[in-house]
C-alpha cells in the first residue's frame, strides 16, 4: 500500500505484527492491548468477540486476527484453540499427536476482521499441508517449524519471510481483506 491504512491492527503478538507490516506496509499502526479471548471452536466467533472488546477500548477502525491449526486426524481440532495446545505440548507435540493418530494432514487458517462501527469485513486465508517431524527451520514462530504447506517439503520456518508471506495463510487473509476494503471504497 502506498499510504497507511485507515485502521489499526490490534495484536499483542510481535511476530504477527511484523508479518502484517510486511504484507500491508511498514506504516501499519499496531496497538497492543489486553483482550480476553473467548474459547470457542468457531474462529469467527472468537474474532468477533476480540473485535468487540477492542472496539470498546479504542473506538476506531481496527483489524483483529484469529489463526487456527486444524488437524484432519482430530476433525479440525484444535482449530482456534491451537494457542493452548501449543503452550501445553509445543509444536513437536502437536505434530506427534497427528502422527500418532495416523494422519499428519492439517489446515492452517487465518481470519482477519475489519470493523469501523458500521460494518465488518472478513478476510480469510487457508493453506493445506501436513505436520512434519522433527521440527525444522529457524524462521517463523509458533508451529511454523512443523507445518509443511502442500506441494512443498519445507516447513513455514524454512521458507523465509517473503515466500511465507506470499503463499501462507496469514498473507492470503490480509490480501483478501485489503482487496475487499478496496472494493468497498469504490
Amino acid at each position: 500500500m502506498s499510504e497507511p491504512p485507515g485502521f489499526v491492527f490490534v495484536t499483542g503478538n510481535r511476530h504477527k505484527a511484523a508479518e502484517a507490516r510486511r504484507i500491508v506496509g511498514p506504516d501499519l499502526a499496531i496497538e497492543s492491548i489486553e483482550l480476553t479471548e473467548i474459547q470457542s471452536l468457531d474462529p469467527l466467533e472468537v474474532l468477533r468477540a476480540k473485535a468487540e472488546a477492542a472496539w470498546r477500548q479504542l473506538g476506531r477502525a481496527l483489524v483483529v486476527e484469529e489463526t487456527s491449526l486444524e488437524l484432519d486426524a482430530l476433525g479440525g481440532f484444535p482449530g482456534p484453540l491451537v494457542r493452548w495446545m501449543l503452550e501445553a505440548a509445543g509444536p513437536a507435540g502437536i505434530a506427534r499427536c497427528a502422527a500418532g493418530l495416523g494422519d499428519s494432514r492439517a489446515v492452517a487458517r487465518c481470519l482477519v476482521l475489519f470493523v469501523d462501527g458500521r460494518r465488518e469485513i472478513v478476510g480469510e486465508g487457508v493453506e493445506r499441508g501436513r505436520l512434519v517431524l522433527p521440527p525444522r527451520g529457524g524462521a517463523g514462530f509458533g508451529w511454523d517449524v512443523v507445518f509443511s504447506p502442500a506441494g512443498d517439503e519445507r516447513t513455514y520456518a524454512e521458507l523465509g519471510a517473503p515466500e511465507k508471506d506470499a503463499r501462507g495463510h496469514r498473507g492470503r487473509a490480509w490480501r483478501d481483506l485489503l482487496d475487499k476494503l478496496r472494493a468497498a471504497a469504490q
